[in-house]
């Protein structure tokens, strides 16, 4: 930092002090990302209400449940999110200790009813209970497969995981530090990641996780051995939207392509015609033919121009081939240059974009530019942004957030990309984004190093 302006309050006067650094101590306040997801399960003020009623004190007495009540269910309400109980950590203690009574007055007509001599075959219950709870979280490590030089797919078996993904999504990754190998004292053990979730077996209970290995953790994901057991959280982020019987563009930049696997799927099972641009630096970055033609009608194939670069080869014939970056073929395309056209640019109605920041931030541009004359004007575009993060618990580190500038207006406001990471393309700050992309640059280059450092010792 250079200053902060801090405002004086009621006068409302303004003072500047001269600082390098401003640590903010943010306090805590109730998430409440799961009601915007699911609108109806709590009442609203701001912040999570307590609950009322005759079981339930009102605010001011302990009141340990939300506003959520369910056929006799209720969700606890503690800590110092709760506005009673707010403040400290005393505070947060205490509203365990007089809230538990209120959890067991729930299950009182219950265990007044059970019988001592059923014990035995609770206890059996309750580890058949914890053998199931086993087999859905408990994920292990199936495959690890090298897709291109710099690309790694993980196959976990992750059934609980698994079950819940939706197009779009994706999961936060990391194997368990105490499996980890350790060299020169140094735990090999990644930080947790954000890994696009490519395909998902339901049935099967296996989830495909595709990384792209530039720090260290993506370097050391790839040890991974069959078996091993992987932490997979989630699945989190807003599943992308999915219109039916319309037209869609869809323009993925290389890792960006994985994301765009199920979603180009669903898309075309919903009825939609979607012409899909895929990206790479080099002919030997392509992975996943099978499943990049699977979720596009057309596919139009771009490799970035260089030395001895050679177009890459469309296995369709309705597919097409491009040297060049992505937008230069979306002109291509649209003039013509690459054959017949029977998906038009100004036929579709939503683009959603996936890859770098320098690659949406240009195709962002170039919509209201060179690609405007080619484009439907009113469509819709979306782009998914993968901003630095860290809990991806959805809202609660705030690491993830991305700044927004309205077009119109020019006001600025920020999102949580960990909660919802499909954004108009045109309210995103990319420079902005880029900046807090590369605001551990030196950190990560010397871990890099240090890896190196490390691995040369021959660590199997």
């Amino acid at each position: 930092l250079k200053s902060v302006r801090f405002s004086r309050g009621k006068d409302e006067s303004e003072l500047e002090l001269p600082l390098k650094a401003l640590f903010v101590a943010a306090g805590t306040s109730p998430n409440i990302i799961y009601e915007q997801e699911h609108p109806g399960t709590f009442s609203l003020d701001g912040k999570l209400t307590p609950a009322a009623g005759s079981l339930i004190p009102k605010l001011g007495l302990p009141s340990p449940f939300t506003s959520y009540e369910r056929d006799g269910r209720f969700v606890t309400f503690y800590g110092d999110n709760h506005p009673v109980y707010a403040g400290n950590v005393v505070k947060a203690m205490a509203s365990a200790r007089d809230g538990y009574p209120y959890i067991v007055d729930l299950f009182k007509d219950h265990i007044a009813a059970l019988k001592a001599d059923d014990q035995p075959l609770r206890e059996v219950d309750l580890h058949r209970f914890i053998a199931r709870l086993d087999e859905s979280f408990i994920a292990t490590v199936v495959a690890v497969n090298r897709l291109t030089p710099t690309i790694i797919e993980v196959i976990a078996y992750a059934p609980a995981a698994a079950a819940k993904f939706e197009p779009g999504q994706f999961y936060r990754v990391q194997n368990p530090e105490a499996f980890a190998p350790r060299v020169d004292g140094t735990v090999l053990a990644p930080e947790g990641l954000a890994l696009t979730g490519a395909w998902v077996d339901k049935e099967q209970g296996l989830v495909s996780l595709i990384a792209l290995e530039m720090g260290t953790s993506s370097r050391l994901l790839q040890r991974c051995r069959p078996g091993d057991p992987l932490v997979v959280m989630g699945v989190t982020g807003t599943p992308t939207h999915i219109p039916r019987d319309s037209t869609v563009l869809m323009v993925g930049g290389g890792l960006g392509n994985a994301v765009l696997f199920s979603i180009g799927k669903a898309m075309r099972a919903a009825g939609n015609k979607v012409l899909y641009f895929a990206g790479y630096k080099k002919p030997q970055d392509v992975f996943k033919l099978d499943d990049i033609e699977a979720a596009a009608d057309i596919v139009v194939w771009s490799v970035d121009p260089g030395p001895d670069v050679t177009a890459i080869s469309p296995r369709r014939p309705q597919d097409r081939s491009f040297v060049g970056n992505v937008v230069q073929a979306m002109i291509a395309y649209a003039d013509g240059k690459l054959g017949e056209v029977t998906l038009p640019l100004n036929t579709m109605e939503e683009i959603i974009v996936i890859g770098s920041d320098l690659m949406m931030a240009a195709v962002k541009r170039a919509r209201h530019e060179v690609l405007a004359p080619y484009l439907k004007p009113d469509h819709v575009a979306i782009g998914s942004i993968n901003s630095p993060m860290q809990c991806m618990m959805k809202g609660v580190c705030a690491q993830c957030l991305c700044k927004h500038i309205d077009p119109v207006t020019g006001e600025e406001s920020f999102v949580y990309s960990c909660y919802n990471q499909d954004q108009p393309l045109d309210a995103v700050d990319f420079p902005n984004l880029r900046a807090r992309l590369r605001q551990n640059t030196v950190q990560e280059k010397l871990s890099n190093m240090y890896l190196d450092h490390l691995l040369s010792s021959g660590v199997s």
